[in-house]
């Protein structure tokens, strides 16, 4: 009667989740693809459960059918749910993006692993277990993540330089997260006060029509000094010139809010006099922040 202890399978499959949740978030940091992180997870409890059936299979001798266990299955069709699941989009081009890095990855993870094993068979004849490999899958995930594509520090930078907003005017609130720009000296030109950018998107249904077509037609270089403008916004509106790499010249319509907060800690910060600057582009290709802020509005 055969006999199969599942101890060694199920902590080997558990372990594997989370290996592989961890690669998928890496993917989709270097893809720039959201997601959340229940589907990241539920992509890895694929990867997981494969890798729980190949313990059972070695532990039983071949109690799994070798076709769930075949080199195609493991380099296809798991690859291709675990995407699906964690960043199932219509974008084809977008999901071969994100197969790319995923097959990049892991086979340079498969290469460091096998080169360090090598080695260690070779000159150390070390015994390593799961949690020495898990924790060395781990830190090679983040390791190639960082070296190929800054992603490490650009998150830690992300989380201690970004703020909540919020931004009051007529009424309207909008709350935003806003990444603290040291670079940002912009200034309005006429009252001298400290200028915060916003994405254009951000903004764009909770502004009158005429301010819009304004902002549009300065992209398209029509601008004029004909403004019809709503007679509240008479005294809001700014036009703020700027220079930028690859910019020598070039000009942000604003306009003056009623109110920023910049939440620091737990505490708000108040500020009355600011511009805000709005910009066409996207901030942060990631969706991470929504605005710019400059290190003056931090002083209470």
């Amino acid at each position: 009667m055969l006999r199969v202890y599942l101890d060694v399978p199920i902590l080997g499959g558990l372990l594997g989740w989370i290996e592989d949740a961890v690669l998928l978030w890496m993917v989709g940091q270097i893809g720039v693809a959201k997601t959340k992180w229940p589907r990241i997870i539920l992509g890895g409890a694929i990867g997981g459960i494969f890798q729980f059936l190949i313990l059972v299979n070695q532990a039983s001798g071949g109690v799994v059918h070798r076709w769930i266990v075949s080199p195609i299955v493991f380099s296809l069709l798991v690859p291709v749910i675990m995407i699906g699941l964690a960043f199932f989009t219509v974008n084809v081009k977008r999901t071969l993006k994100l197969f790319g890095y995923f097959y990049l990855l892991s086979f340079l993870l498969s290469g460091i692993h096998w080169g360090l094993d090598s080695i260690n068979r070779r000159y150390f004849q070390s015994q390593i277990n799961f949690w020495w490999r898990f924790w060395g899958h781990i830190t090679l995930i983040l390791v190639l993540g960082e070296l190929g594509w800054g992603v490490v520090h650009r998150k830690f930078w992300d989380q201690i330089c970004l703020y909540p907003i919020q931004i009051n005017w007529d009424g309207n609130e909008l709350n935003l997260n806003a990444l603290l720009d040291t670079g940002n000296r912009l200034h309005d030109p006429l009252t001298k006060v400290p200028v915060i950018i916003i994405e254009f998107g951000q903004v764009k249904k909770l502004l009158p029509v005429e301010i819009i077509e304004l902002i549009e037609k300065m992209q398209t270089g029509e601008l004029n000094l004909d403004w019809k403008l709503p007679n509240v916004w008479e005294d809001r509106i700014r036009v703020l010139p700027f220079k930028s790499i690859g910019k020598e010249h070039g000009i942000l319509i604003g306009f003056r809010p009623d109110s920023l907060k910049v939440w620091q800690k737990k505490r708000a910060i108040i500020h009355n006099q600011v511009v805000v600057g709005i910009c066409k582009r996207s901030l942060s290709p990631e969706g991470a922040f929504q605005a710019l802020i400059p290190p003056t509005v931090l002083n209470s």
